[in-house]
Formats: structure tokens, sequence, C-alpha cells
């Protein structure tokens, strides 16, 4: 693999691993590890206590995560400015992820106001969305794979495309629901699950209600799933990625439905809560993954550019 889809792969996972590493200072109680930023507790480089730690080592992965974020931005100007998707996606994530990381100082600053942390982690989503696209872009350009998307498989891959982008503005939806109700209390307003406290519809507590919304939200996404699944799964004749859609997206919904249950039954243990991040925001790459190649055609098949940029082999 060439050196900028390493970097591009390299930053990718770092960036999945920031959303886990995220997902367990909020369930470990770490958000306030540190009271002050950009330093933690002062001047302190290591602080010794545990929560502090936690904290700071999600800053730090923060800071590695902004420059792998520079470093792709650099190489995609250097190697892929014939592409439009790879250039603009890296400069645009750029100053996303700055975004990011002012709204992680909010965050802290303002003491976990519930609607900042929701934002903070779907932002999070979106870095990791261009990453993705990044990645794919340069692959499907690079010279010595020769990709042609056929226009049967064309056609095939933008009604996948097509209903992988509304699964993922739902998913947005919970994942900002979600986030939402770690901070202000509603996770564990409900004691039972599927129902709320022994009904199948919350009480007038506010909390209940927020609970519940996100479990409603949750199981309403099978509904825009379904649809990517099933013609995923039938496009398999012309597209060989298609059907890893399919079951990737069974495997992991199932997954999901299990841990949030648990979540429930267990009081949201730290591991099963990040767990249940992982697994979300798994579904969310496959979806971006989906919507990429069914709507991406290579530059040289559109417009026949000589690749005269085309990065040497490293």
């Amino acid at each position: 693999m060439k050196r900028a889809q390493r970097i591009a792969l390299i930053t990718a996972v770092a960036t999945f691993a920031l959303i886990a590493l995220g997902a367990y200072v909020r369930s470990s109680g770490s958000g306030l590890g540190c009271s002050d930023w950009p330093a933690c507790e002062g001047a302190n480089i290591l602080p010794t206590d545990r929560k502090s730690l936690i904290e700071l080592s999600h800053r730090y992965l923060g800071t590695v995560v902004g420059l792998l974020v520079i470093t792709t931005a650099i190489l995609s100007w250097k190697f892929y400015r014939h592409v439009p998707l790879v250039y603009r996606g890296a400069l645009i994530n750029v100053p996303l992820v700055g975004l990011q990381g002012l709204l992680g100082a909010v965050t802290v600053l303002k003491e976990l106001p519930p609607e900042i942390v929701a934002t903070h982690l779907v932002t999070a989503m979106l870095v990791i969305s261009l990453q993705i696209a990044i990645l794919i872009g340069m692959v499907m350009e690079d010279p010595d794979r020769s990709f042609v998307v056929r226009e049967k498989a064309a056609a095939a891959g933008r009604v996948i495309g097509s209903r992988a982008v509304l699964a993922l503005a739902g998913l947005a939806a919970v994942f900002w629901i979600g986030g939402f109700i770690t901070e202000n209390g509603a996770a564990v307003a409900c004691s039972d699950w599927p129902g709320c406290n022994g009904s199948l519809l919350p009480a007038r507590d506010d909390q209940e209600v927020t609970h519940m919304l996100h479990r409603y939200f949750a199981a309403g996404i099978v509904l825009l799933l379904i649809p990517v699944m099933r013609a995923a799964w039938g496009k398999a004749d012309v597209l060989s990625w298609a059907p890893l859609v399919a079951v990737l997206l069974v495997g992991l919904y199932i997954a999901q439905v299990t841990i949030g249950a648990l979540n429930v039954f267990l009081t949201f243990p730290a591991l099963l809560t990040v767990a249940h991040t992982v697994v979300a925001a798994t579904i969310w790459v496959v979806l971006l993954s989906a919507a990429v190649l069914g709507y991406y055609r290579p530059v040289r098949e559109r417009h026949e550019v000589p690749l005269k940029n085309a990065e040497v082999s490293a």
C-alpha cells in the first residue's frame, strides 16, 4: 500500500480508536477528570489520578488524530489534486477536526453539557466519515489497481448508496440522542427492557421520555437498514462488496440490540457501554463505505484524466 493510503488508513483507525476511548471517558465518569483545558489540573503532564489519566489520554490521542488529519491533507494535495473527493475531503477534514477539538474544550469548561457532548460525538462521526471516503477514493484511484465500474454495477451501486445515505441520516439522530442521555442522567431512567419501568410507554418523567425516544429511534433504524440489506444482498452478482455489507449489517444490528438490552439489565457497566458505541460506530462505517462505494466513480473513468501526479510506490 502506498504512503498516502497507509496514512489515510492509520488516520481512520486512530479516529475510530478515539471514538471508542471517548466512550470509555464517558462511561467511566472521567469527563471531568481534567477540570481545565488544555492543561490537566494546572500543568500536570501525567497526573496520578485514574480519571485524569483517562481524560488526558483521550486528549493526547485527539492531538495525534489532528496531526494525522493534517498529514493526510498534505499528502492529498501532493498526490491527489486531480481527485475532488480525496483532495476536498481532506481539506474539509482539517477545520472539522479543529471544531471537534473546540467542542471538546467547551465540553470540559462548561462541565459536560449534554447537548455539547452529543454534538461532540456526531462531529467525530463526520470526521471518520470523511476519512473513510478519502481512503476509498485513494484506493479506487490507485493506477496499479485499475478499478473500472461497469454501467450495470454503477446502477446497482447507486441503489445501495442512496438507501445507505438515508440510513446514515437516521443513525445520526440515534447517535445524538444516545450521547445526550449519557450526560443528562436519562440512560438509567428505565430499569427494564424493552419496556420502561413496567410499561411499553414512558411516564411523564422527562428522563424516561428521553430514554425511550432513543430506543424508539434505534428500533426505527431497522426500517432504514432493511432496504440497504435487501439491495446489497440482491446485487451480489454485480458488486463483490455488496453481500458483505448485508451480512455485516444484520450481525451488527443484532449485536447492538443485545448489548443495549444488557446495558439496561446490568446498569451500564463501562465495557458494555463502550461496546455499545463501538458497534454503533461500526454500523456507521459500514453504511458510509456502502454509500461511497455505491456512488463513487474513478476520475480517470469519468474524464480520462492522466495520472501525472500519481504517487510513486513507497
